[in-house]
């Protein structure tokens, strides 16, 4: 595993993160006005974001994924999630700061609020408001350091909880609580703007719209509390395609390369959506998704961007406290020991640089 403060490198090469809100005029089914920055991004044609729409049926693998919408300060924002308890949505600490430095949305201020789309049994089948909102406590902005510096991303997590049960329809995730690795393979989900890898994004989010794609964990920074060292707390995947394999070409990291139709990028919207793994016949949370951004000259959403997001098994202690012990975690805190460190690290192919 390459661990490095990574996004600090990236920055002087990037000219947009796509984890920070946008205004937008569209409004939704009942949901005011959708939102953000930092979907699920098709390949080239014959691949296109409409093949990547999840149909809203119980049935669904991701029938548990979440749109959100965050009100605040006559402002109206939308962002991704995905349950994790009965009452328990994991998402973004970005998508409820409402100063960009780590201030967590009010719920009791009058006009504020923070209402979970469930489009588990056909759409909008269900929209409920939360009665309390989490943020990770070292969440101090997106982009904030510790030390006052620039070029963290970490620490990116808010769980919000519902005053009622979410519909039986909507799927409930386990967390996957051990080491990922170069080359671990993720399924993410979100509710953003969509495109295709030749033209970047050009289709706004929709709080009933969710889509699906796929990628593969390049590289990870490690812990901004100790300066970059430690566990790894973020990962980055390239979008590959149509000749493109910007980490594999810059850094030497030649993880796999999906099929044009299942490899894919995030953007606006997906901010908080989940990054799964297929492990033990299910899928079982590893990550959220809370960034992506681009080199000079690349169009937002086209192959050869970048993205990532927050590793789940680093906040396993922020996530229990928060959802009030209402979460599962696979292996369970204590146990991992059990399973032998090499059983447990995820296995990872990579190519050889050409």
């Amino acid at each position: 595993m390459r661990t490095r403060k990574m996004f600090s490198k990236l920055l002087g090469v990037t000219v947009a993160v796509g984890a920070l809100f946008a205004a937008s005029a569209q409004a939704q089914a009942g949901v005011v006005g959708a939102i953000t920055t930092p979907v699920i991004t098709a390949g080239a044609l014959p691949d296109t974001p409409q093949a990547h729409v999840d149909p809203n049926v119980a049935s669904s693998p991701f029938s548990g994924v979440v749109s959100i919408n965050i009100r605040y300060d006559n402002q109206s924002f939308i962002c991704s999630g995905a349950l994790i308890g009965k009452r328990q949505v994991l998402s973004a600490g970005h998508c409820v700061d409402t100063n960009g430095n780590g201030s967590v949305v009010d719920l009791n201020k009058p006009g504020t609020d923070v209402r979970v789309v469930f489009n588990s049994n056909g759409t909008y089948n269900a929209i409920m408001t939360a009665t309390k909102v989490s943020m990770n406590p070292d969440y101090q902005g997106f982009n904030n350091c510790p030390d006052g510096s620039k070029g963290c991303v970490n620490d990116d997590l808010s769980i919000i909880t519902l005053g009622q049960d979410a519909p039986d329809s909507a799927k409930i995730y386990k967390i996957w609580n051990a080491p990922v690795t170069e080359g671990t393979h993720i399924i993410m989900a979100g509710y953003g703007t969509a495109g295709d890898g030749i033209n970047g994004h050009t289709i706004s989010p929709q709080f009933n719209v969710k889509r699906v794609g796929e990628n593969v964990m390049d590289l990870f920074d490690g812990d901004d509390e100790q300066g970059g060292n430690g566990p790894a707390e973020v990962y980055y995947a390239d979008f590959d395609g149509n000749g493109q394999d910007t980490f594999c070409t810059r850094y030497g990291v030649c993880t796999d390369v999906l099929a044009n139709d299942r490899e894919a990028g995030i953007g606006g919207g997906d901010s908080g959506g989940p990054s799964f793994i297929d492990m033990y016949g299910e899928l079982m949370l590893v990550a959220n998704n809370t960034f992506e951004s681009r080199f000079n000259g690349q169009v937002a959403g086209s192959f050869g961007t970048f993205f990532g997001g927050i590793i789940l098994s680093s906040y396993a202690d922020y996530i229990s406290q928060a959802a009030d012990g209402n979460v599962s975690f696979v292996p369970e805190p204590g146990t991992i020991a059990l399973f032998g460190m090499g059983a447990v690290l995820l296995g990872a192919r990579r190519r050889k640089k050409q």
